[in-house]
């Protein structure tokens, strides 16, 4: 049972195939085993993702404890990156692609190259950091993403509805429940690693603090679980006035690092489900069960204005106004962070991410439907525009206006106040459709020039105006490039996204946010980024349109939005 909660091994993000030599993925090869991040935690389970690492089929470790240094032929081996005896770590299962394996609390912090041995061939080091905590927390998509895989103590799982899932009870938490978090990575215990036990609480050692809905929760409990070697978990109590809904935000805070982002169902007293904005309660249902998606359609105006702070140059303005979406089916993991799910207002998450700009800015897309070669907009004057489609992914963009050469002025801004048309001709998979949003003219980061960098031990003030309704998003990017190629890099970087009700005009992004970011500056060369951006977005209900599909039936939801703002790159300091 309670494997089941900490280490999520069902998904299996990266397939490969046997080789003769065992090869570890050269970027995020190593990863934490509930929240596939990087960084290793002393004493936690991590993965290892690649190819020819094992037998093609999967081999499990099912004797006792302790759990041995080698399973069907493979070993992991962690070496000082500054020299001396390499440390074995301790296998659960092993397979051509994939791997899962225990780091021994007694390994100290620091740079290591990993390597892994099968049937003799060795794969060529990836250096990974091991650190002293970094906490992640199992969710039900088994990937680190979406909702926790949280309990309320025996066989009660915590999800949209009420109701049962196989041998477990399920329902949405209230303010009150005691819930569980099962993860690794909350630090060493030596007394687990061999043979299961645990020396106690670490809550107060390890500063754990549980974040929902941007309540800060001190746990009952934070440590290992008895009997299972690497295995944490927290408990906590939902307080009084906790934030409900669907998709309410959680993260983990331990050792100064913040775990996955992830979310959790909670209702009302006297509800038996939680309130989604936008989805119905079979919707919610159908989610609920395994492997239950939704299909929906999410489009977006997008126009964002970007000053750019070259040295040597000045400042540079620049703007890209874009339409671009999708008809997607949507699993369990992918709602919280679907712009027709909102976040909860006031409250900020932090997240570290690794990849391109366009996995930072936008995030990946769920598996796409065809709804024509095309769709085409109208402008409020009149004007139309293609919106082609990307054959491979189905989905839809178009360049509205922008600047291709940066030390050129911007043109005149295409997108202003008015009604907006989109309109499908039909495809494969959905039938003909029409969508409209009228959009808001004059919104304006107010207070941008006066933000030169952003001090992290200070807190950071964010005003507006001309947002009539809806919400401002205030999101901060820093961090490193970590690899990949000049035209197409990739970067190591933390995030904060905050959201505020529109009509209140300002925000004020606290320390203890900004603290979490790395110090960092915007490089035109590409080896650092940092940027600040406001964004103006309507409220969850507007812009909603119908859709019916070619296999008949309607798509669960559409949505036209749009999102205006202002960008600006700058250094954390």
């Amino acid at each position: 049972m309670k494997k089941l909660f900490v280490l999520a091994i069902g998904a299996l993000i990266w397939v490969g195939s046997a080789s003769a030599q065992p090869v570890i993925r050269a970027d995020n090869g190593v990863l934490n085993t509930s929240s596939y991040l990087p960084d290793i935690a002393r004493g936690s389970w991590f993965v290892v993702l690649g190819a020819g690492m094992g037998p093609a089929t999967i081999s499990v470790y099912s004797g006792g404890l302790p759990y041995p240094t080698e399973q069907s032929g493979t070993r992991v081996t962690f070496t000082p990156a500054a020299g001396g005896t390499a440390v074995e770590a301790r296998l659960w299962y092993t397979r051509a692609d994939q791997l899962a394996a225990l780091l021994p609390s007694a390994t100290a912090a620091g740079s290591y190259d990993v390597r892994v041995i099968y049937n003799g061939q060795t794969s060529a080091p990836r250096r990974v950091t091991v650190v002293e905590r970094n906490f992640g927390f199992a969710t039900q998509a088994e990937n680190g993403a979406g909702p926790a895989q949280a309990t309320y103590g025996g066989l009660d799982l915590n999800r949209f509805t009420t109701g049962t899932l196989g041998q477990w009870a399920v329902r949405p938490a209230k303010a009150g429940d005691t819930l569980v978090l099962w993860g690794t990575g909350l630090g060493q215990d030596l007394s687990s690693d061999l043979t299961g036990g645990s020396s106690g609480d670490q809550g107060a050692a390890g500063q754990v603090r549980v974040v929902v809905g941007g309540t800060e929760i001190a746990p009952l409990y934070a440590g290992r679980a008895s009997g299972y070697p690497g295995l944490d978990q927290i408990n906590f109590t939902l307080p009084a006035g906790v934030a409900t809904g669907c998709t309410v935000s959680l993260q983990v805070r331990a050792g100064g690092r913040t775990s996955n982002a992830g979310s959790l169902a909670i209702a009302s007293a006297g509800q038996s489900a939680c309130t989604h904005p936008s989805l119905t309660l079979a919707q919610l249902t159908k989610l609920d069960q395994p492997g239950g998606t939704l299909t929906y359609g999410d489009f977006t105006l997008s126009g964002v204005s970007v000053k750019m702070s070259i040295p040597g140059f000045g400042s540079i303005d620049t703007r890209s106004e874009t339409v671009g979406g999708s008809f997607g089916r949507y699993s369990v993991d992918q709602i919280a962070n679907a712009s027709f799910s909102v976040t909860t207002s006031g409250e900020c998450l932090v997240t570290r991410l690794r990849g391109g700009l366009t996995d930072l800015t936008v995030g990946a897309s769920p598996a796409g439907l065809d709804a024509g070669s095309a769709l085409s907009l109208t402008l409020p004057g009149g004007r139309v525009v293609s919106v082609p489609k990307d054959s491979k992914t189905n989905t839809y963009s178009a360049s509205l206006s922008g600047t291709p050469n940066p030390l050129a002025p911007a043109p005149p801004a295409v997108i202003v106040a008015g009604m907006y048309g989109l309109a499908g001709p039909g495809g494969i998979d959905v039938r003909s459709f029409t969508a409209s949003i009228n959009a808001p003219g004059g919104f304006v980061w107010s207070n941008q020039d006066a933000i030169a960098e952003v001090d992290r031990s200070r807190s950071l003030p964010i005003a507006w105006s001309g947002a009539p309704n809806g919400s401002v998003s205030i999101m901060g990017f820093a961090g490193q490039k970590a690899g990949g190629t000049d035209q197409d890099p990739i970067y190591d970087v933390a995030m904060f996204v905050c959201q505020a009700p529109a009509s209140v005009g300002q925000y004020t992004v606290a320390t203890s946010v900004l603290q979490q970011l790395p110090a960092a500056a915007f490089d035109l060369t590409g080896s650092g980024i940092g940027m600040l951006i406001v964004m103006a977005e309507p409220d969850a209900n507007t812009g909603k349109f119908d859709a019916q599909l070619v296999a008949g039936g309607a798509v669960d939801g559409a949505r036209f939005s749009y999102g205006i703002g202002s960008a600006k790159t700058l250094s954390y300091k």
